[in-house]
């Protein structure tokens, strides 16, 4: 009897692996920035003046300027940044177990960005002052840096004390309805919204450490946003097509890169490929709630050649972060 019983839970066991990754049990929300109150963005500050004062604002810019070549100019642009900020939040919710990364949609304010409510002195800051464009206000007034040396956290605008025009919603919502393919939709996005806003701001987050800055943060999560978007629109959950690491198609073994300043885990891509699943375990308030199964099938054009310890690379160098 006992052997038998001792097989029925091998086999249970082994059930229940086969069944592949598992769902979270419970989602944390993703919100839209302009949504938080002053008192949720005093409780950001805190975490941040807490994160900066342990040396973790610092690592995190010098692991994105390490990487940035590598994440940039092809498909794991959205993976890897998605890990990336997963991994923020997380750190961030060892100092404040109710902090998450909101998103800063910025197509909102597309035709004047510099009068987007929160590049003002009680939440981002506004533009930075003197030689040094140091930004004096917001949630991280006055803050300084070691990487790449000792600074003050920059602002400057690309207009002097403006910022010309980003790019409109109606642009943004036909690369995801009319992009088929990942690759595509990355492209379009990439060098498009996401530069946009980089090189507007300058300072800090026209430079490969702009992770530094909490506007890349909230900035990237909305890009996670639109890619999460985009998945659900063409029930393309698992498509990760296009340049992968060297020459080869991209797979979705592809090892996520990363730098010892802010380890990683050694993730894969398809970790990290569909929301609610894994570890990836939160979701925004205006998307679809995560698939009740896991998707099935591989729909990357690399799934029969993969590259099991491959690092995604570029073959541009585009610094537009």
């Amino acid at each position: 009897m006992k052997l038998g019983l001792s097989v029925v839970l091998v086999a249970l066991a082994g059930l229940g692996l086969a069944q592949g990754p598992q769902k979270c049990a419970s989602l944390r929300v993703r919100r839209n920035a302009a949504s938080l109150s002053p008192q949720d963005w005093q409780a950001i500050s805190t975490v941040l003046q807490q994160m900066d004062k342990d040396g973790w604002l610092s690592r995190f810019g010098a692991s994105h300027d390490r990487l940035f070549s590598r994440v940039h100019g092809n498909t794991c642009f959205f993976p890897f940044h998605r890990r990336y900020v997963l991994e923020f939040e997380n750190i961030a919710r060892n100092y404040d177990p109710n902090f998450v990364v909101p998103y800063w949609d910025a197509t909102q304010s597309f035709r004047q960005p510099a009068s987007d409510p929160l590049l003002t002195a009680g939440v981002l800051g506004t533009n930075g002052q003197g030689a040094d464009s140091c930004v004096a206000n917001g949630i991280q007034a006055n803050m300084q840096f070691t990487y790449p040396n000792n600074h003050c956290l920059r602002r400057s605008y690309d207009q002097g004390t403006g910022i010309g025009p980003w790019y409109a919603p109606e642009i943004i919502s036909s690369y995801i309805q009319s992009d088929t393919t990942l690759a595509k939709f990355r492209e379009d996005i990439e060098y498009s919204i996401h530069g946009a806003v980089h090189l507007g701001m300058g300072g800090e987050m026209n430079s490969g450490y702009a992770a530094q800055d909490f506007s890349f943060m909230i900035h990237h999560a909305n890009l996670d946003r639109l890619w999460w978007d985009w998945q659900n629109t063409h029930d393309s959950f698992l498509m990760y097509d296009g340049p992968g690491p060297g020459n080869t198609p991209a797979a979705l073994t592809d090892i996520i890169p990363e730098d010892a300043s802010v380890p990683l885990g050694g993730s894969t891509v398809d970790s990290v490929m569909v929301l609610g699943y894994n570890n990836v375990c939160y979701t925004y308030d205006t998307s679809r709630t995560p698939p009740e199964t896991y998707p099935a099938g591989q729909t990357n054009a690399g799934a029969n050649t993969p590259a099991p310890q491959s690092r995604c690379r570029s073959s541009k160098h585009n610094r537009n972060s």
